[in-house]
């Protein structure tokens, strides 16, 4: 008995790599729609006949995003607005004094556990950072672990929702479906950062926001103003109110001009001290290029940004 339960437990495990695998290639080759509710913005329209032989004999059919026209245009002011750097609160705020309904509300069918009532700061971030307004399938962005309040260890179900890094996401190598948004306001709405006046009323200037990423978690390191200079830091998913583990990588650091300096060697430019102009520059130039800095344990690497790696040879295909 003990050695069929060890060969059931292979075979589940087998079986589970062969759906995930199944379902990645689904959606990197072929943008197939995998489930779930459709994003606000979008509705579910008959997409033909399976493209499984035998399932389009049992007469199966496939599903596709279509613009809904009532959500859609609103889903397209977001961007148009964020992009013209409006802060994500401004949008919720004006969302709700203009009686816009919210996902939940718009679809309460499908979102019978939420209330429905108004725009949150949360939903109108969550829109601008979902991929699948470039017209492309996006499958992985999150995850969840266990059943319930008493999650089993990589088990499935209503367990913690967790997000996964951008590395486990998978992109449709085409545009599958009409997009909200062009590839370009999508990457410079990812990189936007609106600044804020701090306790004393002054603004202060962070000219890398948005463009830093820690090397051992992938988050996008915070701005964060010390000793009177600008810097960034990642706390890893961390805050006060949440204990860290033992073993958990400590807090990393590093001053603005500190990478500045660095960019000029990265960039393959000649190494001096960085004036003020000079340093908008450096950073103009990385945006255009669009890449992001990654750093981690005093080591610092210039990469494309990652939405431009699945996305940027594909976006002049024809459909």
């Amino acid at each position: 008995m003990v050695l069929l339960g060890a060969q059931a437990q292979r075979e589940v495990a087998r079986a589970r790599q062969r759906v995930l695998a199944a379902m990645r290639s689904q959606t990197r080759l072929q943008g197939r729609f995998l489930g779930g509710r459709p994003p606000y913005g979008y509705r579910l329209v008959d997409g033909g006949r399976h493209p499984n032989p035998v399932h389009g004999r049992w007469g199966r059919r496939v599903q596709v995003l279509a613009p809904d026209p009532v959500t859609a245009p609103w889903v397209r002011w977001m961007f148009a607005e964020r992009a013209q750097g409006r802060t994500v609160a401004s949008l919720a705020r004006e969302l709700n004094e203009r009686g816009v309904a919210c996902p939940s509300g718009a679809d309460p069918e499908r979102n019978a556990h939420r209330s429905g009532e108004r725009w949150i700061v949360r939903t109108v971030a969550m829109i601008l950072e979902n991929p699948r307004y470039t017209g492309r399938q996006v499958w992985n962005r999150s995850s969840t672990a266990g059943h319930g309040s008493g999650s089993r260890p990589g088990g499935r179900g209503s367990g913690v929702l967790r997000y996964n890094p951008v590395s486990e996401w998978e992109v449709s190598e085409r545009i599958v479906h009409e997009p909200l948004v062009d590839d370009e306001t999508f990457v410079a709405v990812q990189g936007m950062r609106v600044a804020k006046p701090a306790k004393d009323g002054e603004v202060r200037p962070y000219l890398l926001a948005g463009l830093i990423v820690c090397g051992l978690c992938g988050r996008r390191m915070d701005g964060h103003w010390v000793h009177g200079r600008a810097g960034y830091r990642c706390r890893h998913g961390f805050t006060s109110a949440k204990r860290r583990s033992d073993g958990e990588p400590r807090n990393i650091y590093i001053r603005e001009d500190h990478l500045l300096k660095a960019l000029l060697h990265l960039l393959g430019r000649a190494a001096g001290p960085v004036e003020k102009g000079v340093g908008k520059d450096l950073v103009d130039q990385v945006r255009e290029q669009h890449l992001q800095i990654h750093y981690s344990d005093q080591r610092l690497e210039m990469r494309p940004a990652p939405l431009m790696l699945k996305s940027a040879e594909t976006a002049r295909r024809p459909v």
